[in-house]
């Protein structure tokens, strides 16, 4: 791991931990800070090195506290995915983005945080989240009902609902580039959707979805652009986004040289996590067919796949 990620990973670690109430010092070898809530003690180390990391899991650290014994959790950020801890938590950068994230919003609306110390590490590093339970589909809510989708669209008929495929995302960037003395930075954490019918870009907030059984009398439509076609599709957008133009400005004697030249992450750089998302619509088939939104009650200017025409 670069020194100044892991600078910047434990500074982001620190507030996470703060906003969630924890007293934290920065430390010394063998982990980089220490955390205290109560009787809860947190030890976080950020490193890429598998015996730094196995040593550091293996060990056990007890904190006394008014003469009792208190078993130390630990934390481990890593970019490295050979690293698998047997006993401590494990975060990777789309991890630390999602609960950076939360702390954020807890920080600008006062709302008490609480951290889940959970796994999420070992089940969504750099892959495709596993399929739902049987007959449970993620889901945005369904907030319209028939009655008023009939109302909005203007048409006189019957409305059915149709579930549409979307391939949601979220990543985590943590890199930068340098050149002739400039610091080129792409650190980001985003999350987005594209259409599992055409690829095209949606404007829908993955973070509202719920896991919930499929409605009854509901179509489900089925995807048309397999997973892996959309990672590719997804990384390439991704990495379309963060490419930084950069106009650099030498002088040479009595010359000045004006140079431009575009920076992109890597692949490597990219810690995303991608799952299949379903969005509730509305058809009403009257005199024209007309969709409406089932969460927003947006009337589609175009279809959301291509099964149907406008007339």
């Amino acid at each position: 791991m670069d020194n100044s990620i892991r600078r910047r990973a434990i500074r982001e670690i620190r507030m996470i931990l703060e906003t969630a109430g924890y007293d934290v010092e920065e430390e010394g070898d063998p982990f980089d800070l220490s955390a205290l809530l109560g009787k809860e003690c947190i030890l976080a180390l950020c490193t890429d090195d598998p015996d730094l990391a196995r040593h550091f899991d293996q060990k056990p650290f007890i904190l006394e506290e008014e003469g009792e014994k208190i078993r130390c959790k630990k934390l481990i950020l890593t970019q490295n995915r050979s690293i698998s801890p047997d006993e401590g938590i494990l975060w990777n950068l789309a991890d630390l983005g999602r609960y950076a994230g939360e702390a954020s919003v807890a920080r600008i609306t006062g709302e008490r945080y609480s951290i889940q110390w959970t796994q999420p590490g070992k089940q969504e590093q750099n892959q495709v989240r596993q399929k739902p339970i049987p007959g449970h589909i993620s889901c945005l809510p369904v907030h319209i009902s028939k009655k008023d989708a009939i109302s909005i669209s203007g048409e006189k008929g019957e409305a059915r609902l149709r579930l549409i495929p979307h391939w949601a995302y979220r990543y985590t960037c943590a890199g930068h580039a340098s050149y002739k003395g400039k610091h080129i930075n792409f650190d980001a954490a985003r999350t987005g959707a594209i259409s599992a019918i055409n690829g095209l870009p949606q404007d829908i907030d993955p973070d509202e979805a719920t896991e919930s059984e499929i409605l009854p009398d509901a179509e489900l439509v089925r995807p048309s652009i397999a997973a892996k076609e959309a990672e590719e599709m997804i990384i390439t957008s991704i990495i379309s986004s963060l490419a930084k133009r950069v106009r650099i400005k030498t002088e040479s004697g009595d010359a000045i040289f004006s140079e431009e030249k575009t920076f992109k992450p890597s692949r490597e750089q990219i810690e995303r996590t991608i799952w299949l998302l379903y969005v509730p619509v509305w058809q009403v088939r009257g005199r024209h067919i007309v969709e409406v939104n089932a969460t927003t009650g947006e009337i589609l200017s175009e279809p959301m796949d291509e099964g149907v025409e406008l007339l």
